[in-house]
């Protein structure tokens, strides 16, 4: 799975961040792509942004809220009425909440809840049917570092990135079983700079957005690239997390929550 085949590439919170980074990387392989987002105002400019860059390839926006029932289907029906064949489907789409969970709107992270799990499930089995018809395919799925352990702070966020991680590496070893050729790959970052993420979950003074372990968009773009095409089956893009996380593992999950409890906090 070096390279993918022709067909078009879905990617879901295409239009900023990671999503449009590796959409970017796609676009000039002369992939086409169809971009999936929550705001119509910033899929107009990374449609733009790519146009004027001179990509030669096809460029679908879809504006979709993947936090709301139904939303994956209709995604799953877009491409078929427009005849798009997804060979690459990067469930990329995600925010935080942060704070004690008594202080945090239950329906924000609710709706966290169905964009994180319900949309990534259904989203899977929608286009990985189709893949496995054809017998070629690939799924990326976004997880985070926070999937590795308890959360305080960000308990919901992170359980919901929990069961991402847990779905792919499950699913990638059943399609293993099988003998398909479709592939999965499940992506685990380290706090992301200079998204939107960090605004709208108000952690940009947090150890976690201040540390040597923060990363920023292009590296982890470059990362989950390079981990693709070497066709990992977990990508944790970093500064030698996978190391860190490998000896984290072996403690006790009290001293896990201890030690993301002082990542998490707000720098006094």
């Amino acid at each position: 799975m070096g390279k993918f085949d022709s067909g078009t590439i879905l990617i879901t919170g295409g239009s900023q961040g990671i999503g449009f980074g590796l959409a970017r990387k796609y676009a000039y392989e002369g992939h086409d792509i169809l971009l999936v987002s929550i705001s119509r105002e910033e899929l107009d400019t990374a449609y733009r942004l790519l146009v004027n860059e001179g990509v030669n390839t096809k460029i679908h926006t879809l504006e979709m809220d993947l936090s709301k029932k139904g939303s994956a289907l209709e995604v799953y029906k877009y491409t078929k009425e427009n005849n798009l064949k997804v060979n690459v489907l990067i469930n990329c789409a995600g925010f935080g909440t942060y704070g004690f969970l008594k202080d945090i709107d239950k329906d924000i992270e609710l709706n966290m809840l169905y964009l994180h799990i319900c949309s990534v499930y259904e989203l899977t089995r929608l286009f990985l049917k189709d893949m496995l018809k054809q017998d070629y395919g690939y799924i990326i799925n976004f997880s985070s570092i926070t999937a590795f352990q308890p959360n305080p702070l960000m308990a919901t966020y992170g359980a919901s990135k929990s069961f991402i991680l847990q779905f792919s590496r499950a699913v990638s070893y059943e399609l293993k079983e099988i003998g398909s050729n479709v592939k999965m790959t499940v992506v685990c970052p380290s706090a992301v700079s200079g998204t939107n993420f960090e605004i709208k979950a108000c952690m940009k003074n947090t150890h976690s957005f201040n540390s040597w372990l923060t990363l920023d968009v292009n590296s982890v773009v470059e990362q989950t690239y390079n981990g693709i095409k070497k066709g990992n089956e977990i990508i944790i893009p970093g500064r030698g997390f996978a190391i860190i996380n490998s000896v984290l593992s072996i403690l006790p999950a009290k001293w896990r929550s201890k030690i993301a409890y002082y990542y998490l906090m707000e720098k006094v």
